[in-house]
């Protein structure tokens, strides 16, 4: 069989596809409730507090699924209906119960004995590729970390078959590597992310263009995204830089979580990078596992930024609201003057009385969800930079290797730089936001005041009446009593007339209520005036000025 004739300038040497995934083990342990919606795309981290345009106004979008056995279905998916490979992850070679699983911070779940004492399970095939028998190998680890799931999957093409160093291969491997785009984020959708890292080495050639280009690496890392996904958007290039003395390029913003994968392509330039690399592999699960939760919880405190901003706005626009309505007809001044308020206005404040204070609950809930994101950011990136510190320790400790291969500066921009403007921005959030809950508790005690004074004055107001009347009818009965005394006893057969009507004729008992009931009104009419004088006297007098 004839083997073509390729570019070495467009081949690499045994190209790899690393795939980081991360699932729940336990959502109550992982975090507090996820947030009911998430951000179609993240905010970007400023320092700035948030703004009230449309354009912050993310749509929601749904989460994720949360069953903890996704992550291993999804592998299956891939090994058998992808890559037509018949291993699979199953009872006998996997932990798959949370009961039967080992104990530990760390755990592989992998039943070593059904895997020939290995930690992962492997497997390989067969395909033919521009006319070219080639091998390909990978293997699946399915890990419990902390409170998470983690897979590492890769597929690749050997760097040595029975013992002879295979061919170089041409990009467009990438899409063998890669078939129906099933090792993309949207496919797996694993609830913390995912982390995909594509390696090849450099061929001599490669090298000397590299080194008279300084975007060649650029070029050629585009052509293999290009050939790794298909039919859909390129990730957003990012950064590049060095790491373990070879060239390595990032694409996918973090703080733009949702706008894309985040892929690494890893250019093997000297044997010390594989070399490292194959012995920090499970380091390296780790370091994205706690990359991945910080953008997880930076990409839910956006969605709860969302959240708590629409309640903000409805709890001001409430409070505005209910002071105009009392101010709609002058109510105030309508108090002021004793005549208080309507019916229907002290309905409504009472019933908003009532509304208010779950508002204010659900409203601290949501700043303590936000609050809690920022504290699982804090956490990851420690435990992130602390991984980092352990992976040079170790690397140094070796006294093999020179400062270029122990240099892990790309990997650090993450946690001193990225992780603090996460915090920051959420402090902004937090600090902007939280004012308004002591708005709206001054405004649930201005409500309750006017609501106390309008209930105290009607109730002072009853009391009056009663008093009133009470002593109205007490001289009334006074009078009636002496009545027999200020009508003079005559004759039996003497009449009573009414005034000016002498052809009416009253009945004493008659003449007795009347006079009883107009002295019992009169007192009262007396009484009501000098109560209304003494207010008005009090308040001609706070009018005046200070007497000095």
């Amino acid at each position: 069989m004839q083997i073509p004739v390729m570019n070495p300038i467009s081949t690499v040497y045994a190209p790899n596809v690393h795939l980081f995934a991360f699932h729940v083990w336990d959502i109550l342990a992982s975090t507090s409730n996820p947030p009911a919606n998430s951000p179609q795309q993240a905010l970007p981290p400023t320092s700035n507090p948030p703004a009230h345009s449309p354009q912050t106004a993310l749509p929601p979008t749904s989460n994720p699924p949360i069953d903890p056995e996704h992550l291993w279905y999804k592998c299956n998916e891939i090994l058998q209906e992808k890559l037509r490979v018949p291993a699979e992850f199953n009872d006998r070679n996997l932990y798959k119960n949370q009961t039967s699983q080992p104990k530990g911070r760390r755990v592989n779940l992998i039943v070593k004995a059904e895997v020939n004492n290995r930690e992962s399970l492997p497997f390989d095939k067969e395909i033919q590729h521009h006319n070219q028998q080639i091998s390909l190998a990978g293997f699946a680890q399915m890990l419990r970390i902390g409170d998470s799931y983690a897979l590492g999957f890769n597929i690749r093409v050997p760097e040595k078959t029975n013992g002879t160093k295979t061919p170089d291969v041409d990009l467009s491997i990438f899409q063998d590597l890669n078939p129906d785009n099933c090792l993309l984020r949207d496919s797996v959708n694993s609830y913390f992310g995912q982390t995909l890292l594509l390696t090849a080495w450099l061929s001599p050639d490669q090298k000397q263009e590299a080194e008279e280009d300084s975007q060649y690496l650029k070029s050629l890392a585009q052509q293999c995204l290009k050939n790794f996904i298909s039919g859909q958007d390129l990730p957003e290039f990012y950064r590049e830089g060095e790491l373990f003395g070879s060239p390595i390029l990032e694409y996918g913003n973090p703080s733009y979580p949702n706008a894309g994968d985040h892929i690494l392509i890893w250019f093997f330039s000297s044997a010390t990078t594989g070399e490292i690399w194959d012995s920090r592999y499970s380091d390296f699960l780790d370091l994205f596992l706690y990359r991945n939760k910080t953008i997880q919880a930076y990409q839910e405190s956006r969605a709860y930024y969302y959240q708590i901003r629409q309640e903000y706005e409805k709890i001001t626009e409430d409070i505005n609201e209910t002071f105009r309505y009392l101010q709609r007809d002058t109510a105030p001044q309508r108090q002021l003057k004793g005549t208080g308020l309507k019916p229907e206005e002290l309905e409504y404040l009472e019933r908003k009385t009532i509304e208010m204070p779950p508002r204010a609950v659900n409203y601290a809930g949501l700043l303590m969800d936000l609050e809690m994101r920022q504290n699982t950011i804090a956490v990851n990136a420690k435990n992130y930079q602390d991984k980092l510190n352990q992976i040079s320790l170790d690397i140094k400790a070796r006294k093999k290797y020179n400062d270029r291969d122990c240099d892990l500066k790309f990997l650090e921009l993450f946690s001193q730089e990225t992780c603090p403007q996460f915090q920051e921005q959420i402090k902004a959030d937090l600090g902007y936001f939280r004012h308004s809950t002591g708005l709206l508790d001054k405004a649930m005690e201005a409500i309750r005041g006017v609501v106390a004074i309008e209930e105290a004055y009607r109730d002072a107001k009853l009391e009056v009446t009663i008093q009133a009347v009470g002593f109205g009818l007490g001289v009334a009965g006074v009078v009636a009593s002496g009545a027999p005394y200020l009508i003079k006893q005559d004759a039996p057969d003497r009449k009573f007339y009414l005034p000016l009507l002498t052809s009416v004729e009253i009945h004493p008992f008659v003449l007795v209520l009347l006079i009883s009931l107009g002295a019992g009104g009169a007192v009262w009419l007396m009484f009501m005036f000098g109560v209304k004088f003494k207010n008005l006297l009090g308040k001609i007098k706070k009018q005046l000025p200070p007497f000095r």
